[in-house]
């Protein structure tokens, strides 16, 4: 396929060399405008529009309860004959992303199949260091370099779920909940991944399925109890505990949930460094360990590269920065924008949404260094120091430290999938009417598109594990780098 890049009169790309940080488009504040027209010739088959994602009673992967689901559909189309885009060849960037969630190793190209094994429907997948485990009626390990048969084991059945879900960082263990007889009640057991073997097998308290895998080997549960909840963090196979907190029950405040049955439930989250609990009457924000940032009101608190943690109480238009011990440093307005795909970068510069721009704000201080005006914005990827934001319309990159943008990218409406990058590229996903969906390299230096790949049809969801880009669809898990 032959490809071409386009650029319109008064709208048109000024490249910058690759690998430059300074006046990145030709000056240190031109932006590069991108509108990437883009009509592939497809086969025949890729024309079919893809198969609805099936159900996974008792194992589906759990929306996010507190964090937004990254936006990532990137295509504009333009009817023309043939293909126009561009084929770029990456020179300069050489960010190893590789051991944070959701990094790539270095996919330059057009990602071919590596290997491919069946799942049963309804199934899901788990990952551990160097192993895809796929469940169904037990569970089966696969290497993740080569797709090597590692082991099978049938310790759970298949209503069981299991933990860490595949768009997780590996843990050490693979924490499965198995229903039991008696309310509040669950049976833990815990897996090794490298052998499949079962190291642990215990009935634990928890109030539903409130169970969730944190550190490299522990699990936090919470337990409703006389209407307070304990909030407990242990290691996974033995039940030593790290440490215990009560949250006492205050109706009052009107914090928490209730199911809307005889009795009540209890969400509990763990994500971006923090343990989120809510109840009725409870809503809790902690580290992970054990320290409360917040208590009485919900919060969306994630942990920033430099171990402080910064969020917001929600309704509340200002940010709030808390160190690592969990003291207030100071407040900020807007709300902190920390993307989850992050190399650590530049700490000394906070981003917020303004709700009328970006900011950029000095860590220490609380002092506003940067404004941009245009809100809505969304933080997708944070690296090398190049901050790339998500509204409704466009991707749009900035330099962390100046504010400086990069370029922008008209993008449409579709697509919700998580966003991956391997430090040069940012990989996400696309859906065009009518077409299969497909995966979308996009050069971090200057915008453009690097590869286009259609996805194996039926796939639901495309995930990164130890480096490697897998997408699992209804009946198959395909290993594409």
């Amino acid at each position: 396929m032959r490809r071409r890049r386009l650029a319109r009169d008064g709208d048109r790309v000024r490249d910058r060399a690759v690998g430059s940080r300074d006046g990145r488009a030709g000056a240190p504040h031109d932006a590069v405008r991108v509108e990437l027209l883009l009509v592939d010739v497809l086969d025949d088959e890729d024309d079919a529009a893809p198969p609805a994602r099936p159900p996974a009673p008792g194992r589906e992967r759990p929306p996010r309860r507190r964090h937004p689901v990254l936006w990532a559909a990137v295509v504009a189309v333009l009817a023309l004959a043939g293909s126009a885009v561009a084929t770029r060849v990456l020179e300069s960037r050489t960010v190893d992303v590789s051991a944070i969630e959701g990094g790539l190793l270095p996919v330059d190209a057009p990602p071919a199949e590596r290997w491919s094994v069946p799942v049963e429907r309804g199934g899901g997948v788990v990952v551990g260091p160097g192993v895809v485990v796929t469940l169904g009626d037990g569970l089966t390990g696969y290497a993740v370099d080569d797709g090597t048969l590692l082991w099978r084991s049938d310790a759970v059945a298949d209503v069981a779920t299991c933990l860490p879900h595949a768009n997780a960082r590996a843990h050490d263990v693979i924490a499965c909940l198995v229903p039991v007889d008696g309310p509040g009640r669950v049976r833990l057991v815990v897996v090794d991944p490298a052998t499949g073997e079962v190291v642990g097998s215990r009935v634990v308290e928890a109030s539903g399925r409130a169970v969730m895998p944190v550190g490299p080997a522990d699990v936090v549960r919470a337990v409703l109890d006389e209407g307070d909840v304990v909030v407990v963090r242990e290691d996974a196979v033995t039940g030593d505990v790290r440490w215990e907190h009560r949250l006492v029950s205050d109706r009052s405040r009107g914090a928490g949930v209730d199911d809307g049955t005889a009795g009540t439930r209890v969400v509990l989250d763990v994500d971006r460094g923090v343990v989120s609990v809510l109840a009725p009457g409870v809503a809790a924000t902690l580290t992970e360990d054990g320290v409360v940032l917040a208590e009485g009101a919900v919060w969306n608190v994630v942990r920033l590269p430099d171990g402080r943690y910064a969020g917001n109480e929600y309704g509340k238009g200002t940010a709030t920065v808390f160190s690592a011990s969990g003291e207030r440093e100071f407040d900020m307005k807007g709300r902190a924008l920390v993307a989850p795909l992050s190399d650590a970068s530049v700490p000394g510069v906070l981003v917020v949404n303004t709700f009328g721009g970006v900011a950029g704000v000095d860590s220490a201080t609380g002092s506003t260094t940067w404004v941009l005006d245009g809100g809505g914005a969304r933080a997708v990827l944070r690296v090398d120091g190049l901050l790339v934001l998500r509204t409704e319309a466009t991707l749009r990159a900035v330099d962390v430290t100046s504010g400086a943008p990069a370029w922008d990218l008209g993008i449409p409406d579709g697509g919700a999938w998580t966003a991956l990058t391997d430090g040069r590229s940012l990989v996400v996903t696309e859906a065009v009417r009518g077409r299969p969906r497909a995966l979308r390299a996009i050069v971090l230096d200057d915008g453009s598109v690097l590869w286009r790949r259609a996805l194996p049809e039926g796939t639901y969801q495309v995930f990164a594990a130890e480096g490697r880009l897998f997408a699992l669809g209804p009946e198959r898990l395909t290993a594409l780098s």
